[in-house]
């Protein structure tokens, strides 16, 4: 009698502390919506103080400040905004928020500071499992897709394998993904790829992926992808790929090497990024939070243009840097500023206008559609 008394009033507990949690959290996606920084991120904070050891509580905040944080332009430290002693599962929440701001060394960093002071329990295993899909996608730094896919689906990866698993047991879904394969959407692409991948030791997903990667309409992002499903679901190496209209054998680590110019490209466009720091370090008005944000803008341009990144001259370099300055500056007297980046870069205050507005609509359309 008295343990049944025991556990009723554990559940009558348990039950509270869920809806206490639940309610917090919704007020706090409420003032997330209506951009309210400080009410939402009080409101999450109550609720990761309610619930701290739900994952979907922490991928559900991680989710709305990632939202809220680019559409305010503003950088958070989210384990000096919720705690000045941070627990343990302030370190797992910056984890998986640094995964969506797609900030790969912040988001292993974190996971790794969990690791070493959190309890045992779920949330160490979904952190172990992050970081060893974080060590993969380090390892195909080139496709964006597969690392904005590992965090989208990173919260219910064991559920989406049991389910594809059965799924895939109906000709009708094998034969829909296999054709979705060569839609013209990329997104939509990307992500049947990445679903092929949860099916280990298919032969019918294994045949469908690999006559993907011989269709002469495979981007090459794509392909990278596909040849990473094919590894996950345990198809041997190597593959043959459709290169330049010829067929080659390559294995995935040779497919990821292949392009040396790629690697000139994301250099060129580091170097854009040396232009803007340099100029703002030598300017007494910007505080390190205004570099923070230079950087936020330009991870999140990189990300809006690519694969369509242009090569650049060195003053087009100049004129890039120049146009995201004025775009993080915007506070300042705009027309005096804008001749004063001209004459810092060496450019014309037309052109740095040009690219401003090219870069803000550019920005602006992947908040409105986001990949």
């Amino acid at each position: 009698m008295f343990n049944d008394r025991v556990n009723g009033l554990k559940k009558e507990k348990v039950i509270s502390i869920d809806h206490t949690g639940n309610q917090h959290l919704k007020k706090g996606i409420y003032y997330a919506r209506i951009k309210d920084w400080p009410k939402a991120l009080e409101y999450f904070k109550k609720t990761l103080h309610v619930m701290p050891m739900d994952k979907k509580v922490h991928y559900a905040i991680a989710y709305y400040l990632a939202e809220l944080n680019f559409i305010l332009e503003q950088d958070i430290d989210l384990v000096k905004e919720f705690s000045n002693k941070p627990d343990p599962y302030i370190y797992f929440l910056a984890g998986i928020y640094y995964c969506m701001e797609e900030d790969i060394d912040g988001a292993e960093y974190h996971l790794i500071k969990f690791l070493e002071k959190g309890p045992e329990g779920e949330l160490k295993k979904e952190a172990e499992d992050l970081i060893n899909n974080i060590d993969e996608a380090v390892l195909f730094e080139d496709n964006l897709d597969y690392i904005k896919l590992t965090c989208n689906y990173a919260d219910r990866i064991e559920g989406f394998k049991k389910s594809m698993e059965k799924k895939f047991e109906s000709p009708f879904v094998q034969s829909t993904m296999a054709e979705y394969l060569y839609k013209m959407d990329d997104y939509m692409v990307s992500n049947i790829i990445f679903l092929y991948g949860f099916l280990e030791k298919n032969k019918i997903a294994e045949k469908a992926l690999l006559n993907y990667i011989k269709s002469p309409i495979a981007q090459e992002k794509h392909i990278e992808l596909a040849l990473l499903s094919l590894k996950k679901i345990g198809s041997p190496e190597p593959y043959e790929v459709l290169i330049k209209n010829k067929m080659y054998q390559v294995t995935l680590k040779s497919y990821m090497r292949r392009d040396k110019n790629m690697e000139e490209l994301c250099s060129c466009w580091n170097d854009v990024l040396k232009f803007i720091v340099k100029n703002m370090e030598n300017n007494r008005d910007y505080s390190d939070e205004s570099i923070k944000r230079a950087k936020h803008m330009w991870v999140k341009l990189i990300n809006a243009l690519y694969p369509q990144l242009p090569q650049l001259d060195e003053q087009k370099k100049k004129v890039w840097a120049a146009g995201l300055e004025l775009n993080v500056a915007e506070s300042k007297c705009f027309n005096t500023f804008c001749k004063r980046l001209a004459m810092a870069y060496n450019v014309s205050p037309e052109e740095i206008l040009k690219k401003h507005d090219y870069i803000k609509k550019t920005l602006r359309f992947r908040i409105l559609n986001p990949r």
